[in-house]
């Protein structure tokens, strides 16, 4: 009794392991013989699959991606982190491959695929609609663009020559 009033680091430990014994350890079955219960990994919910397979679809596609941070009103480093986190927790669940869930739920990340398709042809992709922009692209000619001082470039570079 001693060491565990001199040492409360020491009891602890103790306890630390004790604990890690008893939860480690095998159970009594109602019969009085010892039995090793096994602890199962809570299933996935449908719901979760389902998000996890959709915002992993956007992550994983570059225009898809790119249309997600460019619409998300939260911005780029909110927007990064929903599609990233999804993507590695799909990955480490290992969902695509995972028959118990797929027979449950269906093939929930091939669908996705065939639905983030669909929505972004219709302009939507997760739960923003793209924005359209204005005036994308290279101005070429017309009001002093980049076209303008192309072909300046190009005659003085031809005049040198000549």
């Amino acid at each position: 009794m001693h060491l565990l009033s001199s040492s409360p680091l020491v009891a602890f430990l103790l306890l630390s392991l004790f604990q890690i014994s008893v939860l480690a350890g095998p159970s009594i079955a109602d019969n009085g013989k010892f039995q090793l219960v096994t602890r199962q990994q809570a299933t996935t919910s449908c719901a979760e699959y389902s998000m996890l397979a959709n915002y992993s679809t956007i992550g994983l596609n570059s225009t898809y991606r790119a249309a997600f941070i460019q619409a998300s009103p939260q911005g780029t480093d909110p927007s990064t982190a929903i599609v990233d986190g999804a993507t590695k927790k799909f990955n480490s669940l290992k969902l695509k491959f995972d028959t118990a869930v797929n027979a449950q739920c269906g093939n929930l990340s091939t669908l996705a695929v065939v639905e983030a398709e669909k929505n972004f042809t219709m302009g939507i992709v997760g739960p923003f609609t793209i924005k359209k922009t204005t005036n994308a692209g290279v101005r070429v000619g017309g009001d002093g663009g980049l076209g303008t001082a192309a072909l300046v470039a190009l005659v003085v570079g031809a005049g040198l020559w000549l």
